[in-house]
């Protein structure tokens, strides 16, 4: 059995550098277990120990260049390298899950119900789709509202469920999102500095939606 979760916690409350700087780290692990074994060893082998190869081989065949040189170099591209994927990274993802026009909920609900279904609609945007150039330049991460309802799919059936996806919620009145990334990057900075908030989905509808859900569980 795992830790019971000490009283006055909330598991949902995020978990941010300044909290693990300032506070000595979490309720359930401090800020040097959160050091050691999750940031340390990746930044010690990837950015330190992978380019020790460089030191002899400068010094071997290194043409004009030393192998500290070399070493230090790589170094830095390795970080500059890290830096600008964790960029695209949070551009491609983080954006097309936040918004003032995005949906949270109070409640989790079962896999695959009309609930979870619905909710990978409001909760998530596609950035325009359609060409073949667009799509690889997103790296068909602009179809995240049919790749959270089918996690499976491949990117071509992504492609070709789209349409029919953005048909079936204007038929029924459902929003589905679909904007440009730069304008998906100012909502998300938006939602980050606290100028605005993701909306809260109805509780009452929710409450609803959830029980019909346990209803046609039962009834299987």
């Amino acid at each position: 059995m795992g830790k019971k979760i000490p009283e006055g916690v909330v598991p949902s409350d995020a978990v941010t550098i300044r909290s693990l700087l300032f506070t000595g780290g979490t309720p359930f692990y401090s800020f040097w277990e959160f050091f050691s074994i999750v940031i340390g060893p990746y930044l010690i082998i990837h950015f330190f120990l992978f380019p020790l190869p460089l030191l002899i081989i400068g010094e071997k065949m290194g043409a004009g260049y030393t192998g500290s040189e070399m070493y230090l170099s790589a170094v830095k591209n390795l970080f500059l390298a890290e830096l600008l994927t964790n960029v695209h990274g949070f551009v491609a993802i983080v954006t097309n899950h936040a918004g003032d026009d995005m949906y949270r909920f109070r409640d989790g609900c079962r896999p695959f119900s009309g609930s979870f279904y619905l909710r990978q609609v409001l909760a998530s945007v596609n950035f325009w789709t359609g060409s073949d150039i667009n799509d690889f330049m997103h790296g068909y991460l602009n179809y995240q509202i049919e790749h959270h309802l089918w996690p499976s799919l491949s990117m071509l059936s992504y492609k070709r469920s789209q349409p029919l996806v953005k048909a079936l919620c204007a038929k029924h009145g459902c929003p589905y999102v679909q904007e440009n990334v730069f304008l998906r990057v100012k909502k998300t900075v938006d939602i980050m500095t606290g100028v605005s908030s993701m909306r809260w989905f109805p509780e009452e509808y929710e409450k609803k939606f959830l029980d019909r859900d346990a209803v046609l569980a039962a009834s299987q």
